[in-house]
């Protein structure tokens, strides 16, 4: 898996390339672990992610505090994956990291 990040002030958008499954987890928690202290805002852009599974969302909830994350540019895939997470444990609170709805 390759990733880029880019740094912005306090803010850190990492952009994985590829699938995100358990034999990359190590390598996205560790590109995370990686940043500056001075970041308080990740921002995770799956543009280029052909498929996500649990891993992904181990990869969310690994601890980022005092960190805020948000997910970006999710394809078709890792939307369903987190609304079907969201309604299996909805106290997890999944649909935080899917856009809101358009208000009419």
């Amino acid at each position: 898996m390759y990733i880029t990040t880019e740094l912005t002030g306090r803010s850190a958008t990492l952009t994985p390339r590829g699938d995100i499954g358990f034999e990359g987890l190590e390598q996205l928690r560790a590109c995370l672990a990686g940043l500056p202290d001075t970041v308080v805002e990740v921002k995770w852009d799956l543009r280029d992610v052909t498929f996500m599974d649990i891993a992904g969302l181990h990869l969310l909830s690994t601890p980022t505090a005092p960190m805020q994350v948000s997910l970006t540019n999710l394809t078709p895939q890792v939307s369903r994956l987190l609304e079907m997470a969201n309604a299996t444990f909805p106290c997890q609170e999944w649909d935080r990291y899917l856009p809101s709805p358009a208000v009419p």
